[in-house]
């Protein structure tokens, strides 16, 4: 009987442990997470790595916001890693996407400027 209930509370616990293994979300990380510009509304030079994880194996394709054609798919994968040279002056949103292009996961790469855009951009020299 001992080995019974033993064998019956391990098998409870494998099963509980597969559920939270199989919910668990898939998750995008960028790095950089934010690129400096040094005024505002200049261009940011980023090398921006991307990486993405999910629970099973599947089709996914990588987008942003501003572009309709995919960034890269991956087929059959659980994982995978993009780095991209990129050139913008606003945030930009990333999707990791399904094969029914429902947005499974997403991140955004934040856009700073360290001083504000001047006002007078006309540039007056006086010599006197």
């Amino acid at each position: 009987m001992r080995k019974f209930t033993f064998t019956l509370a391990l098998t409870g616990i494998t099963l509980i442990h597969n559920q939270a293994i199989a919910s668990t979300p898939v998750t995008l990380t960028l790095s950089p997470q934010q690129c400096v510009a040094l005024h505002q509304g200049e261009y940011c030079h980023s090398e921006l790595t991307i990486h993405w994880q999910a629970s099973s194996p599947g089709n996914y394709c990588l987008t942003h916001a501003n572009r309709e054609q995919p960034l890269k798919c991956w087929q059959s994968a659980a994982k995978g890693v993009l780095t991209m040279d990129l050139k913008f002056n606003q945030n930009v949103l990333f999707f990791l996407q399904d094969r029914q292009q429902k947005t499974l996961a997403s991140a955004q790469l934040t856009y700073a400027w360290v001083y504000n855009k001047s006002k007078n951009t006309r540039v007056r020299w006086r010599m006197f």
